[in-house]
């Protein structure tokens, strides 16, 4: 077989020319051996779907200084910066990798556990370049890890400070080239007077100065120009159309005219007009970094997050949000709730499962003194801790992001993807439909109409539309109370057409209306065993028999061997004594009659059932009105595990499918029968009996008023005093999809426009130049606008 022409030759794993050290394995072309191990590697792995996500998408290995410095990965002050967790053998580490850019390096990233057994999971970041990995570090080592990602060209770069760079100002060097731009373009426009002004009988100096404005546009294409053509090239490497395509031909194309023209002595060329393009386009792309920064709608959202814990003042005890959360307070976490920071356990026995933070669900025992990461739960008794960090050095935001459910994108992104990937494809025939009409017309217009044609066609405008109206409404639900996983949710509540509502501690009141014994008369000593137990429970009807039974408080009194069961009650030994407080069945009682929507917890101490009390609960204000508004345009539908509803909040379903003595399965069967029959479910409940239900429907809803409300289930949180707003909440988040739909009719009839202006020949490039970033702030400008209207309209009584 005839060796294969070098030059025609690209490696299958990057894309590189295939040069010296070319060579031939598996039947595939590579440009040298890391880029063959690499390949080696996936394969063996299975993971060559890689390469049918995109092109040749994998990153050349480059040696860089501390290529083989893996020893540094161990010392303490930079295991500090990376690793987050680190318990019972697991460890967490969060790496910068800049060298991911597709698809493939996302998918690659986050199926490394097919490479390497011992990584539980790994999660991406596109947007910061952050890869999250969570390993055993008994069967791995940090250094191993790095040297893995090193092998498969993504490794990890250590920077300053904790390795992220600030979005939130504009880069030092874009001032630095807009100064220069501006230099060069106020002295080409000098250098361009003799033509402009007729100046016949000085052709020498004209010469002159043509040759001055070619020597000026040297660094206007190489060093100006640069982010254009690399970003050109990416999307080139990754076979992808982008934005920076059309903007990179267009400058490539103005020069060499302009050089044509000087070299060939046929004109001036238009060089004033490129250093005027790349002027303009760097002026646009600053207003665009400044109008943004003034419109972010991700800053400080853990401020909105309205998690709620028990904070510890002396002896007594108060509800208080964790953003408000200090080093040294002392909070009190109960059975299933989420530790919001990092803290010292101090009082107590605590069993802490970190599936939240690696995935694994195993609960590892804690002693006073030891340190529990933000984002354990615990599994037992009460427990108080000593906060070590404020919430907003937690990250408990972003490991909730992470839980997010894999699945196929909505559709309002995908359409909005392939229009933007669509339209550029456009531009670029109309470009070279524009030329070759002109190039039989007037061939000196070519170019310039060509350029312009390139230039003001702008889909930036599409790509941003959905982002920041979907943004803003995040942070305007957020400020109401309604905390949003991520933007897609915004979109999935869009299309909800049918609401399931749980019933304790949901549409209920955390406080009882009436609460009354039935049973044989507790004495003193029982009050405190149940009411030591008791306090244990994040459960509503639980908190209700704490709060009932706080004058009998002996704090003195421990408790061990804590369980509680979802839907059926809670057990353990209260200094020594076997209690059990919950259902009938539970305790080993039998069913009582009930009235009005009565919630009954049975009582079991010593192994005897004692008797139960009957627990009123008011609904919580404004509910009727909002169930009401809401069966205006929705299906409506309650499931409780009681046996019936009070009176008051019967009145608001009738008519409407109620589902009582509902079990957390029963609630997870319900939820999927009316997905069965074609609805978009909203599930609202609150996280603790249903939190099978709110992980089935299409998007889950947790009312909150303890930090169990945080669960990977719940796509949103939901302050429980702005309940009565989830009518408006819904309002808002479908006009929210109407106005990107308005914003991309816009963004069309505004490139339609100027595209057609610029064929005609009725357009300058510089014209142009100015008219692009104008377009996508225009438009973002509109939406930003648009959802604050429309989130007023909303919430309009």
């Amino acid at each position: 077989m005839e060796p294969k022409t070098l030059t025609q030759v690209t490696c299958f794993h990057c894309g590189d020319a295939c040069a010296e050290e070319h060579r031939v394995h598996d039947g595939k072309d590579f440009c040298c051996h890391g880029c063959e191990v690499v390949y080696d590697l996936l394969n063996e792995a299975g993971l060559c779907e890689y390469y049918a996500l995109e092109k040749q998408p994998g990153v050349k290995q480059e040696v860089s200084a501390d290529e083989h410095r893996l020893e540094l990965f161990e010392l303490p002050e930079i295991r500090e910066r990376v690793v987050e967790f680190a318990e019972g053998g697991i460890t967490r580490v969060r790496f910068r990798i800049p060298q991911m850019h597709c698809s493939s390096c996302i998918w690659l990233l986050e199926n490394l556990d097919r490479v390497e057994p011992a990584v539980i999971r790994s999660r991406v970041s596109f947007t910061d370049k952050e890869l999250t990995i969570t390993f055993r570090e008994e069967q791995l080592s940090l250094q191993g890890l790095v040297k893995l990602l090193r092998r498969i060209g993504y490794g990890p770069q250590l920077t300053a400070g904790d390795g992220r760079e600030r979005t939130d100002r504009v880069p030092r060097m874009l001032y630095i080239r807009l100064g220069v731009a501006g230099f060069i373009f106020g002295n080409t426009m000098l250098f361009s007077f003799p033509e402009y002004l007729g100046a016949d009988g000085e052709a020498n100096l004209r010469e002159g100065f043509q040759w001055l404005s070619a020597l000026f546009s040297v660094p206007v294409v190489f060093f100006l120009s640069t982010d254009y053509f690399r970003a050109a090239w990416a999307g080139l490497r990754s076979r992808q159309i982008n934005i920076d395509q059309p903007i990179a031909l267009g400058i490539v194309a103005l020069w060499l005219r302009s050089l044509h023209d000087v070299l060939s002595g046929t004109g001036p060329g238009y060089f004033d007009s490129l250093a005027g393009l790349l002027f303009f386009l760097l002026v646009g792309k600053w207003y665009q970094a400044h109008t943004y920064r003034a419109l972010r709608f991700d800053r400080a959202l853990e401020d909105f997050l309205p998690l709620i814990v028990m904070r510890k003042r002396g002896e007594a005890e108060e509800t208080a949000r964790v953003a408000d959360l200090v080093p040294g307070d002392r909070i009190l976490i109960r059975d299933q709730e989420l530790v919001p920071v990092d803290a010292i356990l101090r009082v107590g026995e605590a069993h802490i499962d970190n599936s939240f933070i690696t995935g694994e669900p195993l609960p590892i025992r804690k002693s006073a003194g030891d340190t529990i990461k933000a984002g354990g739960r615990q599994r037992g008794g009460l427990i108080e801790l000593e906060v070590l960090r404020s919430f907003g050095d937690s990250r408990l935001k972003q490991l909730w992001a992470e839980q997010a459910q894999g699945g196929s994108r909505p559709a309002m992104p995908r359409m909005i993807d392939q229009v933007a990937r669509r339209f550029t494809l456009a531009v670029l025939l109309t470009a070279l439909g524009a030329g070759l009409y002109w190039w039989g017309k007037d061939p000196a217009q070519v170019w310039p109409i060509v350029t312009a044609v390139l230039i003001v066609a702008c889909p930036c405008a599409l790509a941003l539309s959905m982002p920041f109206a979907y943004g803003h409404t995040i942070r305007l639900l957020g400020k109401r109370g309604l905390f949003l996983r991520d933007a897609e949710v915004v979109e999935r509540m869009a299309h909800v057409d049918t609401v399931l509502f749980d019933k304790t501690g949901t549409l209920t009141a955390r406080e009882a209306h009436e609460t009354r014994w039935c049973g044989e008369p507790l004495t003193a000593r029982d009050r405190q065993w149940v009411h030591a137990l008791a306090r244990n429970s994040a459960h509503p009807l639980s908190a209700v028999l704490a709060g009932e039974l706080h004058r009998a408080a002996d704090d003195s009194l421990p408790c061990a061997e804590v369980e509680e069961t979802a839907g059926q009650g809670i057990a353990g030994l209260v200094g020594g004594m076997p209690v059990r407080i919950g259902s009938a069945t539970f305790c080993g009682g039998g069913e009582a009659p009930r009235s009005n929507g009565e919630a009954h917890v049975h009582i079991t101490i010593g192994g005897t059932h004692r008797g139960h009390f009957a627990i009123r609960k008011r609904a919580r204000t404004g509910i009727a009105n909002a169930v009401t508004r809401l069966r205006e345009r929705l299906h409506v539908g309650l499931v409780t595990g009681d046996a019936q509803l009070d009176s008051e909040l019967a009145a608001s379903f009738v008519g409407a499918e109620v589902r009582t003595r509902c079990s957390p399965v029963d609630k997870t069967e319900c939820v999927r029968a009316s997905q069965q029959s074609g609805h978009r479910v909203l599930m609202v409940g609150d996280g603790l009996n249903d939190a099978g239900a709110l992980a089935q429907s299409d998007v889950g809803i947790t009312v909150t008023e303890t930090t169990a409300a945080l669960t990977p289930a719940s796509d949103a949180i939901l302050d429980a005093g702005a309940l009565h707003d989830l009518p408006g909440f819904l309002h808002m988040t479908r006009r929210a999809r109407r106005i990107v739909i308005a914003s991309l009719f816009i963004s069309l009839c505004y490139n339609i426009t100027g595209v057609s202006l610029a064929v005609a020949g009725m357009m300058t490039p510089l014209i142009a130049a100015i008219l692009m970033p104008l377009s996508s702030v225009s438009v973002v400008a509109f939406v930003s606008v648009a959802v604050g209207i429309g989130a007023r309209s909303s919430f309009r009584d």
